[in-house]
């Protein structure tokens, strides 16, 4: 989002914008196409937000599953 006084707008992230959101750091050579530059940030999984997910959400639902020894579905 861009505020300029009473104006708001809004406009895309660069490839490098979202490579970064990506966790990837500012030496990766992205491809030179912007396209082919955006997917390949859209295409991958931010390590750290996967592990907080297992963590706190996977991990203790296996934990209960097995704690009262039946499968799930």
């Amino acid at each position: 989002m861009i505020v300029d006084g009473n104006k708001i707008r809004s406009r895309l992230l660069s490839p490098r914008e979202a490579a970064r959101l990506m966790g990837l750091t500012d030496d990766y050579i992205l491809p030179k196409n912007y396209n082919d530059a955006y997917h390949l940030a859209g295409d991958g999984l931010v390590v750290p937000v996967v592990r907080h997910v297992a963590e706190n959400i996977l991990e203790p639902v296996v934990a209960a599953i097995a704690a009262t020894g039946k499968e799930a579905a």
